[in-house]
């Protein structure tokens, strides 16, 4: 059996519940027999997954995890997941919304998720009620998994799993943060206010759709996403592209104007590390 080893962020109320900790086959069950909005992924090989508890008072905006696979010769091979995707993620981090209390695009106070290499699972009804899994809303999820053992080669030794990066409802970006998610969403954020205010002082200067077009291409380009903090780029800042785009498609003038000032005036959340 490979051994799995687990860092959390307990001391910010999320800890991470192993299989070998009491409670957490009970844990695992109540997941499973909770309502799902969508086909359940068969929940099997369970020894490297873990349950993530929300006991820190506050939703859970995003977070973002890294699975560790370490081989027989030492080499350390990582794979990246993160909840990062939904329009209600951009527009509670741009200051346009607030925290849902809907099945899944936030982990609200008190609810937990099931960690495993093959995704997270889980939703926000072990806090809500039942009645909630027909109020529609968005879903977010793991990432797409984690390692795929089976395409390395050499024996797996060792599996680590980290909590790398949590955004909580505050505003507070907890983690180690390996992989830059803090620079990349507050550069994000601003890129994209910066990019609604240009496009704002076009449109009332008279500038074609073309232009417009023009403005918000860079945007659609980031899709690369996370990595590059110096260029503002962020996961959301491509969705939020798309939806300008569709805007600049269906909107008469004057609802392109309103809908670019409303994204232009909004105040972001202010997001602080520890």
């Amino acid at each position: 059996m490979v051994k799995a080893t687990y860092r959390d962020l307990a001391e910010f109320g999320l800890p991470l519940i192993g299989p070998e900790s009491v409670g957490f086959a009970a844990l695992v069950r109540d997941m499973e027999d909770r309502p799902q909005p969508f086909a359940a992924f068969p929940i099997t090989d369970l020894d490297t997954a873990a349950v993530l508890l929300n006991q820190s008072g506050k939703a859970i905006i995003a977070l973002a995890y890294v699975w560790r696979c370490t081989t027989a010769d030492g080499k350390i091979i990582p794979s990246r997941c993160a909840t990062l995707g939904s329009s209600a993620q951009m527009d509670f981090l741009s200051g346009q919304g607030g925290v849902t209390q809907d099945l899944g695009n936030f982990i609200l106070p008190g609810s937990k998720r099931l960690i495993t290499e093959r995704g997270m699972f889980g939703n926000n009804l072990d806090v809500l009620p039942p009645e909630t899994l027909s109020c529609g809303g968005g879903w977010i999820s793991g990432g797409g998994g984690g390692p795929r053992r089976n395409r390395i080669k050499t024996e797996i030794t060792e599996i680590e799993l980290v909590l790398d990066f949590v955004l909580l409802e505050d505003g507070l970006c907890a983690g180690p943060d390996e992989w830059g998610l803090f620079d990349s969403l507050r550069g994000g954020v601003e890129r994209q206010l910066e990019t609604a205010r240009d496009v704002v002082a076009a449109l009332r200067n008279g500038a074609s759709r073309g232009h417009v077009f023009e403005l918000l291409l860079p945007l659609a380009r980031s899709r690369r996403g996370i990595g590059d903090p110096g260029r503002g780029s962020s996961p959301l800042l491509s969705m939020f592209a798309d939806i300008a785009i569709h805007r600049l498609v269906d909107f008469d003038d004057a609802e392109l104007l309103h809908w670019f000032e409303q994204s232009a005036q909004s105040t972001p959340v202010p997001l602080h590390r520890p």
